[in-house]
């Protein structure tokens, strides 16, 4: 019996030395690298002449594309964002070969991002209120649902008083909905495009169809991958308003194709009254879903009703929530889908958002500065920025 538990004893050593050396040893299994894909097509309806620039500026600062545009675009235009994280070298700098459709030349360069000097420099962090009056309070009212009226039981309401750029608040505002964490916050462990030495804007007719190949140092093999149509940009989505707040706003909208499911926000000002709705069925949802959604969550919401469906083309402002026209966000969710290689994957998204900049929103509350950069920014950040000052979320 000794001798037998001698060998069980030493075979269990063994093993257990045999798992150390495989952790330590750098020939053991790498993490593989990951590269995210994230594509946007962004309108702005009714702007006119300004659509016809952001298609061909991007945005606002003559042409040049940034990192993180795809996820929230602010002028109307078609928006890509690539990161990759390869943890065998991170921030070492790639090339990725495109098809010729994207309109990019035959490949774009992958980047580690400059240090942002935001923080240092004094920057507002979120936490103030721009464009919102000291000492004076505002009551935020919540709806939700499409209909002719507004349900039981609404509007929630609450009331918050800002001190020294710090909310003061009473009552219960509803929570945001858990959302998943889709893609890669920036650090210089990542290699991006847009990045300061590539920022040409994406013309309104590139496609990413095709073949993809992604080389650098760390990466064990290229990264080669092929997209289809399913993943390439999606249409316009072209949103539009008919009737008043007094007597209801119906908003309509186009079919687009590979959308699995909508969702619209709008939101609006009236003196020191913000009032917020959302087409959710199922409660109060916010600005946070402006955002991409893997699969299952869509099919989730979707059997909740937090979401509309792919064939809805109407839904209708209940009447007299708002004093006069707000604005309003609208998203089509696009889908997901992960590529796996031997030591890589390749996730890939697709979004099409539009926005309505309306009458009703910061009327004779927000200055005239707060005003210009929410035409530059995306109704997604300057909504949620309100939001996250007024109530401290």
């Amino acid at each position: 019996m000794k001798t037998r538990s001698n060998h069980l004893t030493t075979a269990l050593t063994a093993a257990v030395a045999g798992l150390a050396c495989a952790a330590a040893s750098p020939h053991a299994k790498a993490a593989k690298a990951e590269l995210h894909v994230e594509v946007s097509t962004h309108t702005m309806p009714g702007m006119g002449g300004l659509g016809a620039l952001g298609r061909l500026t991007g945005n606002m600062s003559g042409g040049s594309a940034t990192y993180g545009q795809a996820r929230h675009p602010g002028m109307p235009g078609r928006y890509l964002d690539i990161a990759l994280d390869n943890d065998a070298r991170p921030g070492a700098p790639a090339t990725q070969a495109v098809p010729k459709d994207l309109r990019l030349g035959k490949s774009i360069d992958l980047r580690a991002p400059e240090r942002s000097t935001s923080a240092a420099s004094g920057s507002n962090d979120g936490g103030g209120i721009p464009g919102l009056d000291e000492d004076r309070s505002y009551e935020i009212r919540y709806y939700w649902g499409c209909g002719d009226a507004s349900r039981t039981g609404q509007p929630r309401k609450v009331t918050t008083t800002v001190r020294n750029g710090k909310p003061a608040t009473s009552g219960s505002a509803p929570q945001p909905r858990a959302m998943p964490q889709l893609g890669v916050t920036v650090d210089p462990g990542l290699a991006l495009w847009p990045n300061p030495s590539s920022r040409k804007a994406v013309s309104g007719k590139a496609s990413l169809v095709g073949a993809h190949s992604v080389t650098g140092d760390g990466l064990a093999q290229a990264i080669e991958f092929e997209i289809d149509r399913a993943q390439d940009f999606m249409p316009d989505l072209d949103l539009k308003s008919e009737g008043s707040a007094s007597e209801g706003i119906t908003l309509g909208w186009n079919g687009v194709d590979g959308a699995r499911a909508y969702f619209i926000h709008a939101m609006g000002m009236d003196g020191d009254t913000i009032v917020l709705w959302s087409s959710s069925e199922d409660g109060y949802a916010g600005p946070e879903l402006m955002a991409y959604l893997p699969g299952n969550t869509v099919s989730q919401w979707l059997g909740t009703r937090t979401l509309l469906s792919p064939e809805a083309r109407r839904c209708s402002i209940p009447k007299e929530i708002f004093a006069a026209e707000p604005m309003v966000q609208m998203i089509a969710y696009g889908g997901t889908r992960t590529i796996e290689g031997q030591d890589w994957r390749v996730h890939l998204r697709n979004k099409s958002t539009a926005m309505l900049m309306g009458s009703g929103m910061g009327a004779g509350a927000i200055s005239g500065e707060a005003a210009k950069e929410g035409a530059r920014k995306t109704g997604k950040d300057t909504a949620k920025g309100l939001l996250r000052g007024l109530i401290g979320r």
